[in-house]
């Protein structure tokens, strides 16, 4: 009769192992919820809002590639500051892990905020007049 061959497995071995399966499978789901959506349309009120803005800052490249986010900026747009704060998140790298987007789209995405900041600079907090006493 021949002997079975073993093979000696340490435990710290079997958890590693089974720790980098999860943090694959994880990996898995994090890339399938961040993929691009390929339903996403672009709403026929964010064709209205691009159409009001200034030609030389229309997102069109964003809307064709990125329709979902041209989607939040325009819901956004009248939100000021809460407008502001996603721009900003777009336009600036705060992880420091982004791949980042097209060079097209970077810089339309500056051009809004740029034009956004414009719009709305005379908009911060200016004190309120006093009332006099007459």
């Amino acid at each position: 009769m021949k002997s079975l061959e073993s093979e000696t497995v340490a435990v710290a071995d079997v958890q590693q192992e089974r720790e980098s399966e999860r943090e694959r499978a994880d990996n898995r789901a994090w890339v399938a919820r961040r993929a691009p959506q390929r339903r996403a349309v672009l709403l026929d009120t964010t064709t209205v809002w691009m159409a009001e803005l200034p030609q030389a800052v229309r997102p069109v490249n964003l809307a064709r590639r990125f329709p979902r986010i041209a989607n939040s900026i325009a819901e956004l747009w009248p939100r000021g500051a809460r407008c502001e704060e996603y721009l900003v998140t777009l336009v600036v790298d705060q992880r420091g892990d982004r791949t980042g987007f097209p060079p097209e789209v970077a810089q339309e995405l500056t051009a809004l905020h740029s034009h956004f900041s414009e719009l709305h600079s005379g908009m911060r907090s200016a004190p309120e007049p006093v009332a006099q006493d007459d």
